[in-house]
């Protein structure tokens, strides 16, 4: 009799977990069109902006290592920059040839706290890691 009723509680357990699966996986098909057409820059109707996370230059991480949008801000008696250092041109960067913000190595596992969207940086920018990218 035990033995019974063991397969008949595995049964409506199988059976329960199945069903939950059935039920939730259209949702699959539908998060991630979502997520295309907002990488696309069409307007969702869900609130959140499309507009990139750009990185504050008062963010913690970012002081800490003197991140400037505009490079020729930074004081190159104090860090040492070159004229020719621009986050575009940094191993860092990851941003297309010709894009004004990109993604940075450092930055990009972060998200904005209110779009949800990883940080990108000012390919005009600079900071203290910066490296030169390889030929």
């Amino acid at each position: 009799m035990a033995a019974r009723e063991t397969k008949s509680t595995e049964r409506r357990k199988f059976l329960n977990t199945a069903l939950k699966g059935i039920a939730v996986a259209p949702l699959g098909f539908i998060l991630p069109v979502t997520d295309v057409l907002a990488a696309k820059g069409v307007p969702s109707n869900d609130g959140i902006s499309s507009e990139i996370a750009k990185l504050p230059e008062n963010d913690r991480q970012a002081k800490a290592l003197s991140y400037k949008e505009d490079a020729t801000m930074v004081d190159t008696a104090q860090f040492n920059r070159k004229e020719n250092q621009f986050c575009s041109n940094c191993q860092l960067f990851s941003g297309s040839p010709g894009d004004i913000w990109g993604p940075c190595a450092i930055f990009s596992y972060r998200a904005h706290p209110s779009i949800k969207k990883p940080f990108e940086v000012s390919a005009n920018g600079w900071c203290k890691s910066w490296g030169p990218r390889a030929a």
